[in-house]
């Protein structure tokens, strides 16, 4: 992992720990099993994109360098698998990010290795994949969230779905 990366994830680790602590504390949506953890972040583009893990939700986010969408907007950035809408939003420490909810809430995640393999599987179908995309843990064997996220990987889905996870199930219905 290069320095510039590094420093990223420290960064968004700190700060949303931080948020962990202060503000989500003993809320019914956070899933006690998990941990913050910022994964895969890279260059694309004028951005740093990568996949933010809390207990809470896992999300899309993309660091632009200049150029952010309003805090509350929503705004379509392409990426190297095509165009994704993030919502605009703002922390002091890390200045305006852009997020694009992958999960939310976190309870369908078994653990924190589960959490992690859709995540670097979500980056290696949207960015273009390198070295820094392969997760260190091996997959697990079989079906779960990573098969059928392979398996569904060139489907459409309309907004509900995408919101619902259906690319996560087999049941072949996006609504």
């Amino acid at each position: 992992m290069n320095q510039e990366a590094e420093a990223v994830r420290r960064q968004l680790e700190e700060v949303f720990g931080r948020i962990q602590r202060e503000r989500m504390q003993d809320l019914p949506l956070v899933h006690e099993g998990l941990a913050v953890e910022a994964i895969g972040f890279r260059r694309s583009g004028a951005a740093r994109v990568g996949v933010l893990i809390t207990p809470w939700s896992m999300n899309l986010l993309r660091l632009p360098d200049d150029d952010p969408i309003a805090e509350g907007t929503v705004g379509t950035r392409e990426l190297p698998r095509g165009p994704v809408d993030f919502i605009g939003a703002r922390e002091d420490i890390i200045g305006p990010y852009e997020t694009c909810s992958l999960f939310s809430p976190m309870h369908r995640f078994e653990d924190q290795a589960a959490a992690r393999a859709v995540a670097f599987e979500t980056l290696a179908l949207l960015l273009q994949p390198g070295p820094d995309l392969r997760p260190p843990e091996p997959q697990r064997q079989g079906g779960g969230p990573i098969a059928a996220l392979r398996r569904n990987a060139g489907r459409d889905y309309d907004r509900r779905g995408v919101l619902r996870g259906a690319f996560l199930n087999d049941d072949g219905d996006s609504r």
